[in-house]
C-alpha cells in the first residue's frame, strides 16, 4: 500500500496543482476572512451554520473563526471532487490498470483514497495558515481587537478547528468515494451525489428539522462547523465516525467483490 501511496502522491503533487493549491489557499483565505468579519453579529448567532460574533471573534479562537466559518462551505465541493476522481479511475480504465499489476484491490483503493488525503490535508493546513494571516490584517480594519489571538489557548483552538475541519473532509472524501464505486461512472455518481447531499437533504431539513442530525451531509457540515446549534459536537463526531465507517466498509467490500471490466 505504501507504493501505491506514493504513487498516488507523486500524480497529485506536481507544480500545476500547487500552483492551484496556492492560488486557492490565498483567495479563500481572504474571501473567508472578509465575508465573516464583515457578517460578523453582536448577538443572535446559535452557530456557524448561520455565520459567528464579534465575542468569537475576539475571543482566543478569533484568529481561525474565519476559517472554521469558510471550511463549512466546502465539504460539498470536497464530496464532487472525490466522486469524480474514483468514478473517472473506473470509467477510464486506469483502475483497471492498477489491479493488473497489483490485485490487492482493497489496498489499491486504500492507498488511493489515503494518498489524497493527504494532499488535503497539506492543502488545509496552508489554508488554515493564510486565513489566519488574512484575519490579522482584516481584523484591525474591521475594529476587531486581536489581543486574544496570541497565546497557548488559541494554538489550542486552531488544532481543534484543523481537526474538525479534517475529519468533515476525510468524511466527505470516503461518501464521495463510496458513490464513485457504485456506479463507477462520473456523470451518474454526481448526479446522485449532487441530488442527495444538495438540494434533498437541505430542502427536507427545513421542514424536517431532524434531518440537521440524521443526514449525513448534515453532520458531516456540523462536524466541520464544530458542532452546531441542531447537533453538539461529540454527538456529530460519533454519527459520523458510525457514517464513515459503514461507507467505507461497503466501498473496500464492493470493490473486493465486483469484477473491474473497465
Amino acid at each position: 500500500m505504501t507504493r501505491i501511496i506514493k504513487a498516488e502522491l507523486i500524480r497529485l503533487v506536481r507544480r500545476p496543482f500547487l500552483m492551484m493549491a496556492a492560488i486557492g489557499t490565498v483567495v479563500f483565505g481572504f474571501v473567508a476572512s472578509l465575508a465573516v468579519f464583515s457578517s460578523a453579529q453582536s448577538t443572535g448567532i446559535a452557530s456557524r451554520r448561520g455565520g459567528t460574533t464579534l465575542a468569537a471573534l475576539t475571543g482566543h479562537g478569533g484568529a481561525t473563526e474565519a476559517f472554521a466559518v469558510g471550511a463549512s462551505f466546502t465539504g460539498f465541493l470536497v464530496f464532487v471532487t472525490f466522486i469524480a476522481l474514483i468514478a473517472g479511475e473506473f470509467s477510464g480504465g486506469t483502475f483497471r490498470s492498477l489491479v493488473m499489476r497489483n490485485p490487492h484491490r482493497v489496498k489499491v483503493l486504500a492507498g488511493k483514497l489515503i494518498g489524497i488525503l493527504i494532499v488535503a490535508a497539506g492543502v488545509l493546513a496552508a489554508a488554515e495558515i493564510t486565513t489566519m494571516l488574512a484575519s490579522l490584517v482584516v481584523g484591525p480594519m474591521k475594529d476587531i481587537s486581536t489581543d486574544n489571538w496570541f497565546s497557548m489557548t488559541s494554538l489550542a483552538d486552531a488544532a481543534r478547528d484543523y481537526g474538525t475541519v479534517f475529519a468533515g473532509v476525510a468524511g466527505w472524501a470516503v461518501l464521495g468515494t463510496l458513490l464513485g464505486v457504485i456506479f463507477r461512472s462520473a456523470p451518474l455518481a454526481l448526479g446522485v451525489g449532487f441530488l442527495w447531499a444538495g438540494p434533498f437533504e437541505n430542502i427536507t431539513s427545513r421542514s424536517w428539522t431532524t434531518g440537521y442530525r440524521v443526514f449525513p451531509g448534515q453532520v458531516l457540515s456540523s462536524l466541520i462547523q464544530g458542532g452546531s446549534a441542531e447537533l453538539g459536537l461529540a454527538r456529530a463526531i460519533f454519527t459520523a465516525t458510525v457514517y464513515v465507517a459503514i461507507a467505507a466498509t461497503l466501498a473496500l467490500t464492493i470493490v473486493s467483490r465486483r469484477d473491474v471490466t473497465s
